[in-house]
């Protein structure tokens, strides 16, 4: 027959004891957990808010470059090619406003950095964009432009429309592909140095005084 096992009020006390500890230092850290809750939250919220706002169609880094397409049609290396181009551009769309930077063959051939700014707004039927720079301080638009979304499934499914421009920066027709959905790093560019040398040259000749007979 089998005895009766025996518990003792010290074990049950030292059960109970254990017990308390442990909930009154969850008690302790609750605390703590409350203050990361709340301080995380609003983070969260801002997390969810920022990705219903974003533009997934529109926002990411856009090329019309070709390089290392074997496959290419030739409707597909014209628009490449076109004058200007190609063109490459870095679009953030939130809450229906557009930021970025755009870099163009065109750019960094006649003017003095390859790549701008763009602004622009979105609307039912695409973005209206404006590619400008600062000129002495100045806000300057060098071209406005036209953006419009095609079928995904194209294999280069934005289409760019040049309306205006103060120059031949960019073509007057491009389709372009995202080459990544990552825009967090913002197209640098590269400042023309042979332009550069002729501006400060030009400058100068134009600062010395007229010699007199």
């Amino acid at each position: 027959m089998s005895r009766r096992r025996s518990i003792s009020w010290g074990t049950i006390a030292l059960t109970a004891s254990g017990w308390i500890v442990s909930v009154f230092l969850g008690l302790l850290e609750l605390p703590a957990k409350i203050n990361s809750f709340t301080s995380e939250a609003p983070k969260a919220k801002e997390s969810v808010a920022d990705w219903l706002l974003l533009d997934q169609d529109y926002t990411g880094m856009w090329t019309s470059s070709l390089e290392g397409w074997v496959d290419a049609t030739d409707q597909e290396l014209n628009s490449s090619t076109d004058s200007g181009g190609p063109v490459s551009l870095r679009m953030r769309v939130y809450n229906g406003r557009v930021e970025g930077e755009i870099e163009s063959t065109g750019l960094s051939e006649i003017y003095v950095y390859s790549a701008i700014l763009i602004e622009g707004e979105k609307r039912d039927n695409g973005i209206d964009l404006l590619a400008y720079d600062y000129v002495g301080g100045k806000k300057t638009n060098l071209a406005l432009m036209r953006l419009t979304l095609n079928d995904e499934d194209e294999r280069l499914p934005l289409h760019l429309e040049t309306i205006k421009q103060g120059g031949p920066f960019f073509p007057e027709r491009a389709r372009l592909y995202r080459a990544s959905a990552d825009v967090s790093e913002a197209i640098k560019g590269s400042l023309n140095m042979e332009l550069m040398r002729q501006v400060i040259e030009k400058g100068r000749a134009e600062a010395r005084p007229e010699k007199r007979e």
